[in-house]
């Protein structure tokens, strides 16, 4: 987690913080394993305000929780929390809407789930690296469970132009689960079951794109290098990052 999205979920916290201002509140981190010096929300949830629980696909540091499967949680019962977050797993979960899906039926009725993801920046596969997100793509998934969008963002340009790790363009969402009961709550989780149905009883196997070109590529970038008396490199660095001074890496 970079240090920017670490401040986006500190100032969410200080911003909704009268919503949380009860003892024992219950918070599930996706993605919340710590490797090496790497930050994660925990200690933005001090015990005993805060009831924290950290799950992801491989036990670690600060991970409570490994589901036996990886999109599907049936260890975790619906309306468990009454906050769900998440920073920079969503380009990396080949099936995110799922995620999304569970984020949504583990959270408790009135409940707020944030998730914070890029929007822009190189391939770091981890291990795969398959999305980038705009602000209608958190709509979309709202759309889809039946969750509330309460805020969406994009880094701005000059917000993304006053620091070197804002080349990543963090895209978020503040989304709220309605607060429903009795049939209409059943009714909403009947939906997100069926958004997860296909993952409950088997994984579909994600297909590593591979890193060597194929012939397709291999003539297009041919016909760039006639084309343009420049190599393609140096062609991308003066028509995209010059003028924004944003995408600094590959």
């Amino acid at each position: 987690m970079h240090e920017t999205s670490f401040a986006k979920a500190e100032i969410f916290l200080q911003t909704y913080g009268d919503e949380f201002a009860q003892t024992g509140v219950r918070v599930l981190e996706i993605g919340s394993k710590s490797y090496d010096a790497q930050n994660t929300y925990q200690p933005l949830f001090p015990h005993p305000r805060f009831a924290y629980t950290g799950l992801d696909i491989e036990p670690g540091n600060n991970v409570d929780i490994v589901p036996m499967n990886t999109f599907v949680w049936p260890e975790i019962a619906d309306c468990s929390f009454d906050l769900c977050l998440s920073a920079s797993t969503f380009e990396h979960n080949p099936f995110f809407w799922v995620t999304f899906a569970e984020i949504a039926r583990v959270t408790k009725p009135g409940g707020l789930a944030l998730i914070i993801a890029p929007g822009a920046g190189h391939v770091h596969r981890y291990p795969y690296d398959c999305w980038r997100f705009y602000p209608d793509s958190w709509g979309a998934l709202c759309s889809l469970t039946g969750m509330e969008l309460v805020e969406s963002y994009f880094e701005t340009d000059k917000i993304a132009a006053a620091n070197p790790e804002n080349f990543w363009r963090d895209s978020a969402v503040v989304a709220r689960k309605p607060k429903l009961s009795g049939v209409d709550l059943d009714a909403f989780h009947s939906r997100l079951q069926k958004i997860v149905s296909l993952f409950v009883d088997e994984r579909p196997p994600s297909q590593i794109a591979p890193e060597r070109h194929g012939k397709w590529v291999e003539a297009y970038e041919h016909f760039m290098q006639r084309k343009y008396p420049m190599t393609l490199s140096r062609m991308i660095s003066k028509a995209i990052r010059r003028p924004s001074k944003i995408y600094r890496r590959v």
